[in-house]
């Protein structure tokens, strides 16, 4: 039987021991800047008294990321949305991908596969593409793995090279290819949840049970030049959740957030990429009566100030329905939230625009807009 992990999407949210009933009335030097000034932002916002700012220097001036071109990993059909200056635009691709892995915005390239996956290949059995490239918005496609071998794609940051999944007869391979062909084993024995460091020079990956390949399950990170793994966490994701789970970066490399909600009981795990300290996120006791602050989040990404995330709560008023955005704090472990404000309701997130200021997300009627943080 074909392996399809992400048409179990609908499935995988109630696996998740989520809540659901009213909403409750919640209310370097230059990163511990901008570290104090969201904690007091947090304060005054959960307490009602004003941001006390008289002793805080102004955080360094934030910029947004360069425009890019967004299409969900799960969706269909010939269009994507076009990410510029805060706003989102539905755009024409120019061609309509079987399957949407990434986008270059250093090259305005497209990485995709010619047509949907009606195979699998490895031991586990995982739905198999090609694998093309095209530029956008017009561009001649150009085939790079023209062989049904491939599960999944992402963009190196440089846009020179990236890095996919290969499925073999006996395991699936993490390998990295540059655009002059050059290719490179990374890892074998992985499964398909993964990402690339901001910085280009690492890449997280997961080994989980239910893949049938060896190896301990946990999250490892290993150097996109090459060389051994390190073993950061011990978390099995247990071939469960969304193919939309990723390994998620800080803005420095420093440390990881991996979902892993797909499979009871649900946790979101936080991991130094040196492998110095893992755990599970875990909620301050007086915020456990919360129902949305008190849920840990499902999935997030960081906050360029390495101190907060930004997520989507374990809750939801309808089963099915939107989840609230909320703006968390994290104590000095990273493991505990200690404050948290919601900032919008939808259902997934898309990415910043300006980094730490406001955020692309897909809201509740199922259009990308834009929320910004406090």
């Amino acid at each position: 039987m074909l392996n399809r992990r992400y048409l179990l999407l609908a499935a995988a949210l109630t696996l998740p021991a989520l809540a659901c009933g009213p909403a409750a009335a919640t209310g370097g030097e230059e990163a511990s800047i901008v570290a104090t000034r969201v904690a007091a932002t947090l304060a005054a916002l959960l307490t009602g008294t004003p941001e006390a700012t008289a002793n805080f220097l102004p955080p360094p001036a934030a910029t947004p990321l360069p425009a890019r071109l967004w299409k969900s990993y799960i969706s269909s059909g010939p269009t994507g949305w076009w990410l510029e200056d805060g706003s989102a635009s539905e755009v024409t691709l120019p061609v309509e991908p079987g399957q949407y892995y990434d986008y270059a915005a250093t090259t305005g390239k497209i990485l995709y596969a010619s047509h949907f996956a009606s195979s699998g290949a490895g031991p586990g059995n995982l739905a198999v593409s090609d694998l093309w490239m095209v530029d956008y918005p017009s561009g001649t496609p150009e085939a790079l793995i023209p062989s049904d071998t491939v599960v999944e794609a992402l963009w190196a940051p440089n846009g020179v090279g990236l890095v996919y999944i290969l499925a073999t007869p006996a395991t699936y391979e993490l390998r990295y290819r540059s655009l002059a062909g050059d290719d490179r084993l990374l890892a074998s024995n992985v499964s398909p949840t993964w990402s690339v460091s901001p910085s280009g020079s690492l890449v997280a990956f997961t080994r989980e049970t239910g893949y049938d390949v060896p190896g301990a399950p946990g999250l490892f990170v290993v150097s996109i030049a090459g060389g051994p793994e390190t073993q950061v966490s011990d978390s099995d994701r247990h071939g469960a959740g969304s193919i939309e789970d990723r390994p998620e970066w800080s803005f420095e490399d420093a440390h990881l957030a991996l979902s892993n909600w797909g499979f009871a009981p649900g946790e979101l795990v936080i991991a130094a990429s040196d492998g110095s300290s893992s755990g599970p996120v875990l909620v301050g006791e007086s915020l456990s009566v919360d129902p949305i602050i008190g849920s840990a989040p499902t999935v997030a990404i960081w906050h360029p100030d390495g101190r907060h995330l930004v997520g989507f709560a374990n809750y939801a008023e309808t089963m099915g329905g939107p989840s609230p955005l909320v703006l968390y704090e994290l104590d000095d472990t990273l493991h505990t939230i200690t404050a948290g404000v919601v900032v919008g309701n939808g259902f997934s997130l898309v990415g910043w625009n300006v980094p730490g200021e406001s955020i692309f997300i897909v809201d509740e009627s199922n259009q990308v807009a834009l929320v910004t943080l406090p």
